[in-house]
């Protein structure tokens, strides 16, 4: 259980009130002797000396206790407003500054050490943002030269196969940072909050069913059943573009971490107002541990590193940034031999007219 500085600052007082209330009887018990010793008194009349005694004492204890609570809760106010201002500062908000109050004490000078760590973090954050945005576009180019000339030495007659297979692996590991790459703006774009979407009408049914097409041709290798259920035609206003990629990224996931022969399911469901993409899969399911990291940029399970799995981790960020951009998310369950992503969008109808375009901050 959580204690606050308030509760145990009352509680200390209290305590003291206490201890001081006690010396103070005990002080009179001891003395009573001494100054009635040559005037008999019976017991029960000196019991009643000392009920009498510690009663009239509860009513300053009970009054400066009062007074004690009052004084720690309006001193430690200004503490408590700081405390709840700051927890609402994170990545997305360090522009925001938490409140002066105008006095000049302590209470004043911490929040300005704060705003300033905080506009100092700001500022660094900032820095990584155009560093990774320009280092990605730098990167764009040099990938683009290599892949062509790639393809250049593949179009060559009399090529060697022992050559020709190694100039294939190269373009597919140019091909990896390419994918790298684009992640990588994408999420900085977003994290700099220059992500817009471009809404439209879109059968949400339509993407979900070309969506289980691709797990069918990308799971031929290892032969996958893939099984779709929709509840009928579902329109929604989003981006046609990124909902696609959204859902090719949990195919991606679905078809990579899968077992041989296992399956794939798709589930397309409405619930009041919104809308269910279910897309379940075999495999050896996610630990505990590890479930609420699976969205964490770069972040990948340590029962799959080192088997040869290609991916870097970013396809479940980007779909969580595209399922939120969106107005929804995107939850995960998992048990061995059945991983569930369910992605959750908000049933709305699509704009009279005009596409707009933005991210919920």
């Amino acid at each position: 259980m959580t204690r606050s500085l308030r509760r145990q600052l009352c509680w200390w007082h209290t305590a003291l009130f206490a201890a001081a209330i006690a010396i103070s009887l005990i002080l009179a018990w001891r003395a009573m002797p001494e100054e009635n010793e040559s005037v008999p008194q019976r017991e029960d009349a000196t019991w009643r000396y000392f009920v009498h005694t510690a009663l009239e004492s509860c009513v300053p204890f009970a009054v400066l206790g009062a007074i004690s609570w009052w004084i720690i809760h309006r001193s430690l106010s200004p503490v408590v407003d700081l405390t709840n201002a700051a927890e609402h500062i994170h990545e997305a908000s360090l522009h925001r500054r938490l409140p002066l109050r105008g006095t000049g004490d302590e209470l004043d000078r911490l929040t300005s050490v704060l705003n300033d760590m905080t506009g100092r973090l700001e500022t660094s954050f900032q820095r990584i943002r155009e560093f990774t945005l320009h280092a990605s576009h730098e990167l764009k180019t040099p990938l683009t030269i290599l892949r062509s000339g790639f393809e250049q030495s593949l179009a060559r007659p009399g090529l060697n196969p022992a050559l020709k297979d190694q100039i294939i692996n190269w373009m597919d590991e140019v091909e990896r940072l390419n994918r790298i790459v684009s992640g990588l703006t994408l999420l900085t774009r977003a994290d700099a909050r220059q992500f817009a979407l471009t809404r439209e009408t879109v059968a949400l049914h339509d993407l979900v069913r070309d969506a289980a097409s691709e797990a069918e041709i990308l799971g031929q290798a290892t032969h996958l059943q893939v099984v779709l259920h929709l509840c009928g035609p579902v329109i929604i206003s989003a981006d046609r573009h990124r909902l696609r990629q959204l859902l090719l990224n949990l195919t991606d996931n679905a078809v990579k971490y899968n077992r041989p022969g296992g399956h794939i399911s798709y589930t397309l469901e409405t619930d009041g107002a919104w809308v269910t993409v279910t897309v379940e899969s075999g495999g050896r399911g996610i630990p505990p541990d590890e479930l609420p990291q699976i969205f964490n940029r770069f972040f990948r399970s340590i029962d799959y590193r080192g088997t040869g799995q290609e991916g870097v981790g970013l396809g479940l960020s980007i779909a969580q940034l595209i399922a939120e951009a969106h107005g929804g998310r995107i939850t995960a369950a998992s048990v061995p031999d059945r991983t569930s992503l369910c992605l959750h969008l908000p049933l709305e109808q699509p704009p009279a007219a005009g596409p707009s375009a933005g991210v919920p901050s």
